[in-house]
């Protein structure tokens, strides 16, 4: 894909203002420390060690996420091209994001639209050579070597309509005399 991007090295940056006054890139939108969705709660709660490390894996398969892509395709949402960054190992991973207000203003440059999908679609759609960044650059985020995208679909697959149904059930009948 041509769309490769290096990731940003992390900064060091205090987020006090500038001589101008105006914000440091630290207090962006991009790099705000409270959690604006229900990934980004379940990802702070396991960098706390509140949680099980395989419950953001869980929400992030469950959740919508936002990639970018550089130019739109009229009527076509099945088979976008979304931007590729590599890492500092010079493996490509797709970009994606738990949030517009994640997205860094300089991604937008090279990939103008944004599109939303399922975690779990784009795990399944990345292929054996992708892996994928959450939120490069920002607050909440994780990187998932293409291997890890692997044991990940490997190991967690979609409940069939059989056991959603069984599980309402028992939902259903829980809390009752």
């Amino acid at each position: 894909m041509s769309n490769e991007q290096e990731l940003p090295q992390a900064s060091a940056d205090d987020g006090a203002t500038t001589a101008g006054a105006e914000p440091s890139p630290s207090s962006a939108p991009h790099l705000d420390p409270t959690p604006l969705n229900d990934l980004e709660a379940a990802l702070e709660a396991a960098s706390k060690g509140e949680t099980d490390s395989s419950e953001p894996v869980l929400v992030f398969l469950n959740s919508l996420v936002c990639l970018l892509v550089p130019e739109p395709v009229p009527g076509q949402t099945e088979y976008v091209e979304p931007l590729v960054l590599t890492n500092s190992e010079g493996n490509p991973l797709v970009a994606a994001f738990t949030d517009t207000a994640r997205i860094r203003s300089d991604f937008l440059e090279h990939a103008p639209t944004v599109v939303t999908t399922q975690g779990a679609v784009l795990l399944q759609n990345l292929g054996s050579e992708l892996g994928v960044v959450l939120n490069p650059g920002s607050a909440f985020g994780f990187e998932l070597a293409a291997e890890q995208v692997a044991a990940i679909l490997n190991d967690f697959r979609p409940a069939t309509e059989e056991e959603i149904e069984a599980a309402r059930d028992s939902d259903s009948g829980t809390g009752r005399e």
